[in-house]
């Protein structure tokens, strides 16, 4: 090979290599600036999520709290079962709260801890329609058969316990949600 041959190949491998260094250079630029930008923007979203995530997680708690009870029944009727109107109203309020706060946390996103954040609230109705109606079986038993009532306790334990299910999956959602900085795809 001459002289002249093998400088116009050093040279053309010294470019290759250049603009091979410059792409690599560039990507890892892009990418970095890429990360950077999810890092930042889900940093910024992280304090408003915590909030939604927070009061949805209080009201279902306490929705949990009030009614909680009746996943533990067995197929007696018990003899604290009543709640006056005072706590129905109470059951009721609470359940209408979550809602708006399961839609806020669903729109905060990300997607999975919406769809959590929805069957809660969906849950949370189908939870107060049979807590009141055990509650008001019980207020004035000569209108009820054993069938009628065996079936609205089966439905609101079983509810009931899914409710907690529910419940405690949002809230393992919600931290890793929160948990997440952007910077794994």
């Amino acid at each position: 090979m001459d002289a002249g041959l093998a400088a116009v190949l050093g040279a053309l491998a010294g470019s290759v290599a250049t603009i091979g260094a410059a792409l690599a250079t560039g990507w890892a630029q892009r990418e970095g600036a890429r990360i950077t930008a999810r890092s930042e923007h889900r940093r910024e979203r992280r304090e408003p999520r915590h909030a939604v995530y927070r009061e949805l997680i209080e009201a279902a708690t306490t929705l949990q709290n009030l009614t909680g009870h009746y996943a533990y029944f067995d197929d007696a009727m018990p003899d604290d079962l009543h709640l006056n109107e005072e706590d129905v109203a109470r059951i009721f309020q609470q359940q209408r709260d979550i809602k708006p706060l399961a839609i806020q946390a669903a729109l905060a996103g990300p997607a999975d801890v919406g769809e959590v954040a929805m069957k809660l609230a969906k849950q949370s109705y189908d939870l107060v329609v049979y807590v009141s109606a055990l509650s008001g079986f019980a207020s004035d038993p000569d209108t009820i058969n054993e069938r009628t009532w065996g079936f609205a306790l089966k439905k609101a334990t079983s509810v009931s316990r899914g409710y907690t299910q529910t419940l405690d999956h949002f809230v393992s959602r919600a931290q890793k949600a929160l948990d997440d900085d952007g910077s794994r795809r």
